[in-house]
């Protein structure tokens, strides 16, 4: 009785060593994380730059609103920036100035949108 164990015995776990880095895997290594710096330094430049940008906007868009607030005591302000960003403001602090833009808001599409063309009834 002959199983093919008993022609293959089994062999035992590959015993591994810690591997040594050729020299051209220490290049590649070196080249990664001169890389991942480089990626790394440009991300955070980029986020600086963002929220330099932003603080510098908000803090314009404060100045408008307290600007307005001296005369308005509520106020939606739509717009766009010089270099083409949008701004939006809306200024209302209780629920019957929401209520009161809103209103306001509704009369002006009125008002200054086109009339739906008639279908040829009157």
């Amino acid at each position: 009785m002959t199983q093919d164990s008993d022609k293959n015995p089994k062999k035992g776990p590959k015993k591994t060593g810690a591997r040594k880095r050729t020299k051209k895997a220490e290049e590649n290594f070196d080249l990664d994380d001169a890389f991942e710096k480089k990626i790394k330094a440009a991300l955070e430049a980029n986020l600086e730059q963002y929220a330099r940008k932003k603080n510098l906007s908000q803090k314009q868009v404060t100045a408008i609103t307290s600007f307005v607030e001296e005369h308005l005591s509520c106020f939606v302000l739509l717009g766009y920036t010089v270099g083409g960003d949008p701004v939006t403001i809306v200024n209302a602090n209780t629920q019957k100035d929401s209520d009161s833009l809103g209103t306001a808001l509704s009369k002006f599409l009125a008002k200054y949108s086109e009339p739906p063309p008639t279908l040829g009834l009157f």
